[in-house]
């Protein structure tokens, strides 16, 4: 089965057998992911477009027709064309590019209803491209399915976090508002719709209208809102919070084919526990791209693997995906190593009886026949890529304390000058340069603000914060990563840094021992994946040479082999000391 479908552990397949009824249902016409790609202005224009389709008309002052509106999937004539549709997902011969570089080579798509995949793969392979064409109808998938992706963060505005998520049923909102136009005693209105009050009523009853708010709160509290915050406008939510509800939008809908891009990103280890009880128990569709290996572990009953422009597939969770592809490439390796010894003993014979005797010349000519066989069907090894180390280089030795944090308090103050609430209080401790330390606690509780106190960003409002008068600080955060100039290419970037100036054959060596070689190192940083963005901040923290390194979550967009390879690496001694915050648990372990 090329889904690798929850039962059994199957081993890796290209899923060849999805092709036939995908040709048979017409090849899909994939468009290259940076030349039409939507711009942000195109979305807002969709996403008004459809909210006005639920609002009166400004010309006619009536409903739109329930069939002008392409979103009714659960209610109605629609259901019933849905009950006798497959919800399987087959789509061969993907072809998929992002600017100039080719990211898929005639793939095969193959998802089965119900399954939990989890999407893995290098940095930079397409994990998020191929989501983005999904959502976004590049890669076209049936029209009956209801696709939704959570990748970007809410705007905010006066809606409550409840509103904002019933709201977001498109199909419940229309009903209501049919419904409340025929209560106001429209009689043309039944007529022009086609759609009486009884059915609206029964079509709401369909899609659990009554409940809504309250699978709203669940949901909301899940992901860890008490009342209070269920009740605030969203643009009082902080950027994480607002993930948080985009996130629940999208569980809220119950959609067939649910997309989520590093859903862990924002979330504190409770509703992080949450998440994936809730998505264990999901009986549609999910394709995850998560750095987290214990989030895919629990959450995940199959692992599509992008690698070699190909994606390929295996039964099971991110922990089976590496067992059984470390047996299958054992396998092929020594499948392959026999092969070798069998050419040169079948190329040995015929070199030596090909023009002997009769009857030795014609064992030659067949073992020939099965040298050619052999050859034409070479035993395919699935080679890895190196592995990257991401190298910080020595700083000159301090002496102990770097950073000392003195009986030090801190709260945000209000506008007229007071403290409303103080988030630390009586803080003693010392950093040095073997230190390691993980900054933990719930979202809100000023973890990024301490990292802010001790590299001087912010003063505390009591005791002291000292740093050594030779102290080098390099910080990684997400915001460092927004503020890159998109248009720069990454050796401009580099360039930049120093005064001094330096070549770019120089720049182009050292972002190579970060991973961004060949054109990479020359693209447009707008190109590059969220993966390779981090790649880039780490090259220019690790430039500065630092005796302390900050780190507000920095494996949110590293691939998985390259944070293990990280790991492993920072538990052998070094100079550097690092204060880490992150919510990855296997990250603070090691």
């Amino acid at each position: 089965d090329g889904g690798g479908g929850e039962g059994g552990e199957g081993g890796e397949t290209e899923s060849e057998a999805a092709v036939a009824p995908a040709k048979a249902a017409g090849k899909a016409k994939v468009k290259r992911a940076g030349k039409a790609k939507p711009s942000k202005e195109d979305k807002a224009a969709a996403m008004a477009a459809r909210m006005a389709a639920l609002s009166l008309k400004e010309a006619g002052g009536v409903l739109c027709a329930c069939d002008d509106l392409p979103f009714f999937q659960r209610s109605g004539k629609y259901a019933t064309k849905r009950k006798n549709m497959s919800m399987d997902i087959r789509i061969g011969d993907i072809r998929m590019c992002a600017g100039k570089q080719e990211l898929l080579d005639r793939a095969v798509l193959a998802l089965n209803y119900g399954v939990k995949y989890g999407l893995v793969g290098r940095n930079g392979v397409g994990k998020t491209t191929l989501l983005r064409q999904l959502s976004e109808g590049l890669i076209r998938l049936p029209s009956f399915l209801n696709v939704v992706h959570v990748e970007q963060e809410i705007a905010g505005d006066e809606r409550s976090a409840i509103e904002t998520i019933v709201q977001a049923d498109g199909e419940r909102e229309w009903l209501l508002k049919v419904e409340q136009a025929l209560l106001d005693g429209d009689d043309s209105l039944e007529a022009e719709l086609g759609i009486s009050l009884n059915e609206v009523y029964e079509r709401l009853e369909e899609v659990d209208s009554d409940h809504a708010e309250s699978r709203a709160a669940q949901l909301l509290s899940g992901l860890g809102f008490d009342h209070e915050m269920m009740q605030m406008p969203t643009r009082a939510h902080s950027g994480g919070w607002r993930m948080r509800i985009v996130l629940a939008q999208a569980l809220f809908l119950k959609p067939d084919l649910l997309l989520l891009d590093e859903p862990t990103n924002h979330l504190d280890i409770h509703a992080l526990t949450w998440l994936e009880f809730f998505l264990a128990n999901w009986e549609r569709t999910v394709l995850i791209v998560s750095h987290d290996r214990g989030f895919l572990n629990k959450t995940t009953t199959a692992t599509m693997f992008i690698h070699g422009k190909r994606l390929r597939y295996y039964g099971g969770n991110y922990d089976t995906f590496l067992r059984v592809r470390a047996e299958n490439r054992a396998h092929s390796s020594a499948m392959a190593k026999q092969n070798e010894r069998r050419v040169a003993h079948l190329k040995g014979f015929i070199a030596r009886f090909g023009h002997g005797a009769k009857n030795l010349a014609k064992q030659a000519q067949s073992r020939m026949k099965i040298l050619q066989r052999i050859q034409d069907e070479p035993c395919e090894v699935d080679f890895d890529d190196p592995y990257l180390r991401l190298q910080f280089p020595s700083a000159s030795p301090l002496p102990p304390p770097c950073i000392t944090v003195a009986n030090v308090a801190f709260g945000y103050p209000l506008a007229d000058g007071s403290i409303p609430k103080t988030l630390y209080q009586n803080c003693d401790f010392g950093v040095d340069c073997e230190s390691r330390v993980a900054i933990v606690g719930p979202n809100g509780a000023g973890k990024s603000t301490f990292l802010k106190l001790l590299t001087g960003e912010i003063e505390p409002t009591e005791g002291h914060v000292g740093r050594h008068a030779k102290l080098v600080v390099a910080k990684f955060t997400q915001h460092h990563i927004e503020m890159m100039d998109p248009e720069k290419s990454s050796v401009n970037h580099m360039r930049s840094l120093t005064q001094e100036g330096v070549s770019v054959e120089e720049a182009r060596k050292y972002l190579g021992r970060f991973g961004l070689s060949g054109d990479l190192a020359l693209n447009p940083i707008k190109f590059l994946s969220g993966g390779q963005k981090s790649r880039l901040a780490f090259a220019e923290l690790a430039w500065r040479s630092p005796h302390i390194l900050l780190l507000d979550e920095p494996t949110n967009h590293l691939d998985l082999e390259t944070i293990e390879v990280r790991g492993g690496r920072e538990r052998r001694p070094r100079e550097e000391s690092e204060a880490r915050l992150r919510h990855g648990r296997a990250a603070l372990r090691q």
